[in-house]
């Protein structure tokens, strides 16, 4: 990946993150807040990093809810909640997929 890439991608990441205690925040807020199609959104993400864009929304949120996870100042249900995720079970296992462990999981291990 080249330089603007990378910059992409974090400008992604970014406004995501700054939505991300909206839930409705979707594709289309996604593509339209960098004046692109989703169509052209979603061949550009998945050239560069093989995820669709409702797919790199979730990892995104993901990475956000494992830092969260890592301070370990909220419940799962709290982090759940704070990363976007509007229902505690499909973050488990979303988070599951994505990191193969459950978030449970994930704090057990990091107390060893």
């Amino acid at each position: 990946r080249n330089k603007s890439d990378k910059e992409f991608l974090e400008n992604l990441e970014n406004k995501i993150i700054e939505n991300i205690e909206n839930n409705s925040f979707s594709v289309h807020d996604l593509s339209k807040s960098f004046g692109m199609s989703r169509t052209s959104l979603y061949m550009k993400l998945k050239n560069l990093v093989d995820l669709s864009p409702q797919d790199f929304i979730i990892r995104t949120k993901l990475k956000h809810a494992k830092n969260l996870l890592i301070k370990g100042e909220l419940s799962i249900k709290e982090v759940a909640y704070s990363s976007g995720f509007s229902n505690p079970k499909y973050f488990s296992t979303s988070f599951k997929k994505f990191y193969s462990q459950t978030p449970s999981g994930f704090i057990d291990s990091l107390k060893k």
